[in-house]
């Protein structure tokens, strides 16, 4: 293992491959999963039971969750009209003087507006949380690394992520006091059980060999069947999802997942070329058809996770999609993902609190920029989408 020369921390390979990215004055820990690291960096910041940290309305509910875990309230802030980020005016609302932290994500790899956001955010004396979850580690906004802009980061190496260690998280940090309350925090967090390592590895030969565009939604559904009967590890259970907290929020990454990691992410310069080159084939093509573009912020520099697009019958397109074997993402299909918005009460989310993200939830579908699709696989995928279905109307 390589040791931290700030600290006497011993970071795994992977953590120190991972932190180097970043710099010598980063340090790096990794988790289970993606919101296992934001966890530990909440409970890191010491938060009380009267603090408040701002998020988007427009996310997975796993980090409203890691909020409620970690004793503090979420307040939910809207995105951006006609975009997918935090519209730095709402985030200007939502402060009181509870609030302690911001969190500001980057959907679908698309750089939110830090300059604003971080400017309000040391006017009020916050910390910022970045959540990189979508995030190709390296990926810059105006010359600066994504995850570098806030106190802390945290990224997400499960199965849909930029790449993949089955599951899998990392908090990064170059705050030095936070930095040794995380290492505290980190000891504190269990080793996963020797029965999910192993299912997990089971499951990434599996992915690795059988995972492609034309069985997205069979290998979709068969996952979550498998993952009720608990022969597989699911992302997240149907506990979790109304809010219960499971035990895997306080595990450490395990030794395969490390390995995997480390792998992957010496690999990094094909996966961006491909999902590069693929999201500027997407938009050639929406483009030639009359199709509005999203003029993505810094867009030469960014690697997306998904190329999203708004339309008109996400519903019955979704549906479709399915039956014809075509890969289509549905993220978010509501503002806390994949929670019913009936049940976003129990996230302390009130309907019509964030009008934009809840439109915008109702149109949105994302097209796959992986490294197993092709550019045939590109042209059916955008074919099938332009056969039947139509732009959103803003």
């Amino acid at each position: 293992m390589a040791q931290n020369k700030q600290g006497n921390r011993l970071m795994q390979p992977y953590e120190s491959r991972f932190s180097a990215i970043f710099g010598a004055d980063h340090y790096a820990f990794s988790f289970w999963k993606g919101r296992a690291a934001l966890y530990a960096i909440l409970q890191s910041m010491e938060l009380s039971d009267d603090d408040e940290v701002i998020l988007p309305g427009y996310t997975c509910v796993v980090v409203a969750n890691a909020i409620r875990y970690a004793g503090a309230k979420p307040i939910y802030a809207d995105i951006e009209q006609g975009g997918f980020n935090l519209n730095p005016a709402s985030v200007k609302e939502r402060i009181t003087s509870k609030t302690r932290a911001l969190i500001v994500q980057h959907t679908y790899g698309i750089p939110a507006d830090v300059r604003s956001l971080q400017a309000i955010a040391e006017e009020h004396g916050l910390k910022v949380i970045e959540d990189c979850a979508h995030v190709l580690p390296g990926s810059k906004y105006q010359g600066e690394l994504l995850g570098s802009f806030g106190t802390a980061s945290f990224f997400s190496s499960q199965w849909s992520k930029p790449y993949t260690t089955g599951l899998g998280g990392m908090a990064i940090t170059r705050d030095r006091e936070l930095a040794e309350r995380l290492t505290r925090t980190h000891a504190t967090f269990d080793k996963p059980p020797l029965r999910q390592n192993a299912q997990l590895q089971i499951q990434y030969a599996l992915y690795q060999s059988l995972f492609k565009p034309k069985l997205y939604w069979y290998s979709q559904k068969s996952l979550h069947a498998l993952s009720r009967l608990g022969i597989f590890v699911g992302s997240s259970n149907t506990k979790e999802l109304t809010g219960e907290k499971p035990a895997d929020v306080g595990w450490r990454m395990g030794a395969f997942q490390q390995r995997v990691g480390l792998a992957r992410i010496d690999d990094l310069k094909p996966n961006v070329s491909h999902r590069q080159s693929l999201s500027g084939y997407y938009s050639d093509l929406l483009r030639r058809h009359g199709w509005p573009i999203y003029d993505h912020r810094d867009a030469g520099a960014i690697t997306l996770l998904r190329y999203p697009l708004q339309v008109e019958n996400k519903k019955d397109l979704l549906e479709w999609s399915s039956r014809a074997g075509i890969e289509l993402g549905s993220w978010f299909e509501t503002p806390l993902h994949p929670v019913a918005l009936a049940d976003h009460h129990l996230m302390d989310y009130r309907l019509g609190l964030c009008p934009v993200a809840e439109s915008t939830a109702g149109k949105v579908i994302n097209l796959p920029l992986h490294e197993r699709v092709t550019r045939s696989d590109a042209d059916r995928i955008t074919q099938f989408v332009l056969s039947h279905s139509s732009p959103a109307s803003s």
